[in-house]
């Protein structure tokens, strides 16, 4: 087991809480995980309690919990019952808009289930995604205009250790993945872990600026398997996960972060992708995918696992099978080296595999890393699936000052 596991547990919640979140005096808290779960995994009880607590010494206000009862979805998906499935989402996505009109925060503890609908058909899962984003999908944007602060962290569960640690005996295999999450946290052996983030957070938004200021033109991906180029528009932003809410409180929108990153111009794209880790969507796990980009549009793609599910979110709309997003880790442009990376090839897990390698993403676009009107040059999508790849990202060209 961890040692001091309860201790280190409170500070990874006080991070959370309050670098994530940045939970305000008397403002409400929800705990949830709108993506595939339908809300957290029981497993997750202790690090809820944790939270919830961190939240009170925050001295926020009430904190509410939305569960998820993974062997019913498991059912759902399996009976391709869409009626109640849309039944479950709409009424979660009620509870997190009234939470967003009341001014409370959002917290998503994301990725515990990554097999969770593990062998359904992928026309299935397809036409659930569907369901779910139709809902949610207005909730993302007043979210993502920063209407309130909201964060999104991973849960450490068996289900997910077992995938992740599987080269473990049984009972190692959830403390390994705990020691994983504590050092992407900053909490493993740091004794002042809010501090490190400030200055982390810090550090990143610095490199930002010196990327902003150089305006470059254009990043080439080149690696294993990998030759792709995409252009920038001449407004576009780098970016942290560190943004200002409405109301000019600072939070970062996912945990551990160590991205800065922006959007390609959506007709740019033009080369070879291989995507160098599993990627989680729709409670499946693709992996294997190798991506041919052709004026902006992947023209063929392929997995060796879950393959027509990698071509039914290809085909979800018109952006899907465009570039959203494009990342370089800080440490691509001058910052030490990221440890935490190291401890594994492959977490599992969107959020670490995406912190861990320079990435891209399929699908929508952030319309906040485009100064002025967005005209035709971002692209606009249902989904949004980051992709890690092997490669060194390089800056191309400069535009005149």
């Amino acid at each position: 087991m961890v040692s001091d596991f309860s201790g280190k547990l409170a500070a990874l919640a006080e991070v959370v809480v309050r670098i994530g979140v940045n939970l305000q005096p008397g403002q409400p808290l929800l705990i949830t995980e709108p993506y595939e779960q339908q809300g957290v995994v029981p497993a997750a009880a202790e690090f809820v309690e944790a939270l919830t607590k961190a939240a009170h010494d925050a001295d926020g206000g009430k904190v509410s919990v939305i569960w998820s009862e993974p062997e019913k979805l498991r059912q759902m998906a399996a009976s391709a019952d869409g009626a109640a499935f849309e039944k479950l989402v709409r009424s979660h996505t009620r509870t997190m808009t009234r939470q967003l009109d009341n001014g409370g925060g959002l917290l998503c503890l994301t990725g515990s289930l990554p097999n969770l609908f593990h062998g359904i058909a992928a026309s299935t899962l397809a036409a659930l995604h569907e369901i779910n984003w139709r809902h949610f999908g207005p909730v993302v944007q007043r979210l993502v205009r920063g209407e309130t602060q909201w964060c999104l962290t991973p849960a450490p569960a068996p289900a997910w250790a077992t995938l992740a640690c599987g080269d473990l005996p049984h009972e190692q295999q959830l403390s390994a993945l705990w020691k994983i999450v504590f050092a992407a946290l900053r909490v493993e052996s740091r004794e002042a872990p809010l501090s490190f983030w400030q200055a982390h957070l810090s550090a990143l938004a610095a490199q930002s600026e010196r990327l902003n200021q150089r305006r470059v033109r254009g990043v080439r991906y080149m690696g294993d398997g990998t030759d792709l180029t995409v252009a920038l528009s001449p407004r576009h932003r780098w970016c942290t996960a560190q943004p200002l809410s409405r109301r000019g409180v600072p939070f970062v929108v996912n945990l551990p972060t160590e991205e800065i990153f922006t959007l390609p111009h959506r007709s740019s794209a033009q080369g070879t992708l291989r995507v160098s880790r599993p990627v989680n969507f729709a409670g499946e796990v693709i992996d294997g995918i190798e991506l041919h980009f052709a004026k902006g549009r992947v023209v063929r793609a392929a997995a060796t696992r879950n393959d027509e599910l990698l071509q039914q979110m290809l085909d979800t709309d018109d952006g899907a099978a465009r570039l959203g997003e494009i990342a370089v880790l800080g440490s691509a442009v001058g910052l030490p080296e990221v440890k935490w990376t190291r401890a594994r090839d492959i977490f599992y897990h969107p959020i670490l595999d995406e912190n861990a390698a320079n990435h891209v993403a399929l699908g929508a676009a952030y319309p906040f890393c485009h100064r002025g009107w967005l005209k035709f040059s971002a692209n606009r999508s249902l989904i949004h699936v980051d992709l890690p790849v092997a490669a060194q990202a390089s800056f191309v060209a400069t535009e005149p000052a």
